[in-house]
């Protein structure tokens, strides 16, 4: 019993942040992944690594067009774990109106106008947001594989308070600590499809539906939720499709006024 709980004590004491993921099986070291870089197509990355883009489209849960995103973590081999969840809005689709004839509706009424699609899509990374940090500290946690497991974005260590800042303008679509692992979550829809969220706050200063500019104070740092210390846990998302923040991120951090 004493070996278990010292190396419990060890475990937390080496990870900067925990959530609802670590419930899933662990990645084995064996499967290779490849994270998506501008221009990339789900077919060239298949054909360079000589795997039919069908079979790479299966083990990491994508659909046609099998659209990618710059970032974002393709697994070569095995099947690629879910990502965790968060909670964000779908996509309304606007119904495509038909023309009254003689006082009756087309057949067209309410159904939603298909969009044609290229065979495979590329990498989308163009149309993004320009993001800013939301803090200014040093990473401790990188996205991709931590103990083994899926990490979904990046941890920055701060003191507990220090001032939380939107990275990009955007609507407040989730903030609450219901989630369980993250603690007070504050989750942004930016547009472009683009979602940021920020994890184990002290405290959310901002509401859902609230409006908010790039550089505004959200939240106060903290350690709530499975945090071993504080830190913001920062994820950026295309749609529900986790990606690397530090690719949509400026390299260096620069000092706020």
């Amino acid at each position: 019993m004493a070996l278990r709980l010292l190396y419990l004590l060890v475990l937390l004491a080496s990870s900067a942040c925990y959530k609802t993921v670590v419930l899933q099986a662990p990645v084995s070291k064996s499967e290779a992944i490849y994270q998506v870089r501008a221009g990339d197509t789900l077919y060239s990355v298949s054909k360079r690594h000589g795997t039919d883009y069908r079979t790479l489209a299966r083990r990491n849960h994508l659909h046609y067009p099998y659209t990618i995103y710059t970032g974002q973590r393709l697994y070569l081999r095995g099947v690629a774990p879910r990502p965790s969840y968060i909670p964000l809005p779908k996509r309304h689709k606007k119904p495509v109106r038909g023309r009254s004839v003689n006082g009756k509706k087309r057949p067209g009424h309410g159904v939603v106008k298909p969009r044609p699609h290229k065979r495979v899509s590329t990498a989308r990374h163009r149309r993004v947001v320009r993001l800013s940090w939301p803090v200014r500290g040093k990473v401790t946690s990188k996205f991709g594989r931590r103990h083994g497991r899926p990490h979904d974005g990046i941890d920055i260590s701060v003191p507990e308070g220090t001032p939380v800042r939107a990275a990009a303008e955007g609507d407040v679509v989730y903030s609450s600590r219901r989630l369980t692992g993250y603690g007070n979550l504050i989750i942004i829809r930016h547009t472009h499809d683009m979602f940021t969220a920020y994890a184990h706050n002290q405290s959310n200063l901002v509401r859902r539906g609230t409006h908010v500019k790039r550089g505004e104070i959200i939240a106060r740092a903290g350690r709530t939720g499975h945090a071993s210390g504080p830190h913001v846990h920062f994820e950026v998302r295309r749609g529900p499709t986790p990606v690397n923040p530090l690719v949509y991120l400026p390299k260096r951090q620069r000092k706020r006024r």
